[in-house]
């Protein structure tokens, strides 16, 4: 378990002579990080301790060393931490080893870009400890999506295994010492981080309490407190990983173990998972799914769910497997790869969960036939505008096996347009379609332009883009909308040309095209109207 910053319970008053001692050091020991890629401006680092065979070397070696150890015995202060009386006091109140120490300078108005220190968090055994001894107001440190802000002395844990980035808005030399460590029960004690076994070494009652436990904060969750959700989804998307043996974020991901279809590309195992990742996403899906079947759970007859693209979690309903009994819900799970089928697989009989699964198969769910109907039909193998992946030919084949009383999960997809100015300023325009269960079943039926749109361009203004943004209906209230997720961003499709639409108007079509690369295609046509107007 680990958690993306924390405030240790330690303060370390920045006292003049300390700050007097920084400034005084050499101009020729502080160095430019050596990453120029990764920002903007001027940042600078001074090497206070190190691997202990730089002692005598070049300070690139001793701030950069590309090597590294997980052996404090191979660490040594250099000269400058020894002249240091006040540093050395700070340092000795951290119970736990020490690696490396460094000052980190950056100036006001640079950038330090997102990025991630591979592996360096307090659960992969090393941990990053942040001391401010002097900063701006102006200073934003980004760490996975939330802005903190580091008083001076105060004491700061950051997960540098996460995204994060540095934004210098303000006037003055934003400086802390950074510090490498082993992380062990002291540090683990300060950070508050509980100890906690791994899913294969707990018990079946304490796997099943466990999963019970996030389930149900994901789903008492209110919507004003939905982003508290990134640790517990977080959780459930390691966990998962870890005792599949998925290596969720390699160092080297080639992400060749996809799979192209007639009707779009069928992620590998390994993507499926890291969108499982995105909390906002499968929240709002496990949120609207439980709803959903809740509302149809009665004593008669179990609710019936068909699960088209599971990936190696079937993240979006294997969390409420364990809220159900199997005389209450069967599924029926399918996926193009069997090594996510794989994956579920021993993930259900990890939680003994096997009794609620009705069928499984490794199948093209565009090819798959069926007899039974069902109560619910979930899919989410999509991206924005409905680009490139297989959602509208699943949903088209699979929704003749609806209940008249059931529901496609997500229950609406809406697409909604918008132009772009040559300064990027944009402009509602009405053209808009909707998936769901009726347009589903008019593209079943062979109407290949359900899903086509048609706008006149306003007049007096020379065009650039066309902005297609996606609003997902999960099911009832629960929605994904506004950047809440990457199936929100903004799809850009650029007009063949600037489009000046004065008197003589310019129509653009938006053709949705099925193929082994679905999406829109777009064309001008030219218009006698003035009209702004569009058709479905």
């Amino acid at each position: 378990m680990d958690i993306s910053y924390c405030r240790l319970p330690l303060h370390f008053p920045v006292a003049a002579q300390l700050l007097a001692s920084v400034e005084a050091l050499s101009a020729d020991g502080w160095l430019p990080h050596v990453n120029r890629a990764c920002y903007d401006g001027r940042w600078d680092v001074y090497p206070l301790r190190g691997l202990a065979k730089h002692h005598n070397q070049s300070p690139i070696l001793q701030a950069f060393a590309l090597e590294g150890s997980d052996d404090a015995e191979d660490f040594a202060d250099y000269a400058a931490l020894s002249a240091s009386p006040e540093l050395a006091d700070f340092l000795s109140q951290l119970c736990c080893p020490i690696l490396s120490v460094r000052l980190m300078r950056l100036r006001p108005g640079s950038v330090i870009a997102p990025h991630r220190d591979h592996g360096l968090c307090f659960s992969q055994g090393q941990a990053r400890l942040h001391l401010c001894l002097q900063t701006d107001p102006d200073v934003e440190f980004v760490v996975a999506g939330e802005s903190i802000h580091m008083a001076e002395g105060e004491l700061w844990y950051l997960n540098a295994d996460q995204e994060h980035a540095v934004y210098h808005r303000g006037k003055t030399d934003r400086i802390h010492v950074v510090v490498d460590c082993i992380a062990n029960d002291w540090l683990r004690n300060q950070l508050g981080i509980p100890e906690q076994q791994t899913l294969s070494t707990m018990s079946l009652e304490q796997r099943f309490n466990w999963l019970a436990g996030l389930t149900s904060t994901i789903l008492s969750c209110s919507h004003q407190e939905r982003f508290s959700l990134r640790q517990p989804i977080r959780e459930l998307a390691t966990s998962f990983a870890e005792l599949i043996e998925l290596e969720l974020h390699p160092d080297i991901f080639l992400d060749n173990d996809f799979t192209i279809t007639t009707h779009g590309k069928a992620v590998s195992m390994t993507t499926a998972a890291q969108c499982a990742e995105e909390f906002l996403r499968t929240a709002v899906f496990i949120r609207g799914i439980d709803q959903a079947i809740a509302e149809r759970v009665n004593a008669s007859a179990p609710v019936t769910v068909l699960y088209a693209g599971t990936g190696p979690f079937a993240m979006l309903l294997l969390p409420l497997l364990q809220h159900y009994s199997a005389q209450q819900l069967q599924v029926t799970l399918l996926d193009i790869h069997q090594a996510s089928l794989n994956g579920v697989k021993q993930l259900l009989e990890a939680f003994n969960l096997s009794d609620r699964i009705a069928h499984m198969e490794c199948v093209d769910a565009t090819q798959w036939h069926s007899d039974q109907q069902f109560d619910l039909i979930v899919s989410e193998t999509m991206k924005a505008g409905l680009a490139t992946e297989p959602q509208v030919s699943i949903f088209a084949h699979l929704v003749s096996l609806l209940k008249p009383s059931g529901s496609l999960i997500p229950q609406q997809i809406e697409l909604s347009t918008y132009v772009l100015d040559q300064q990027g300023s944009r402009t509602r325009l009405t053209a808009k379609v909707q998936l769901e269960r009726l347009s589903a079943l008019e593209i079943s039926k062979g109407n290949t332009h359900a899903l086509d749109m048609r706008v006149v361009l306003p007049s007096g203004n020379a065009w650039r883009d066309i902005e297609i943004r996606t609003d997902i209906q999960v099911y009832d209230q629960h929605r994904l909308q506004d950047h809440d997720c990457s199936l929100n961003f903004p799809l850009l499709i650029p007009l063949p040309q600037p489009c000046l639409s004065e008197q003589g108007s310019q129509t653009v079509q938006l053709c949705y095209l099925f193929s082994a690369d679905p999406g829109y295609s777009l064309s001008t046509v030219s218009t006698a109207t003035h009209a702004v107007s569009t058709e479905g």
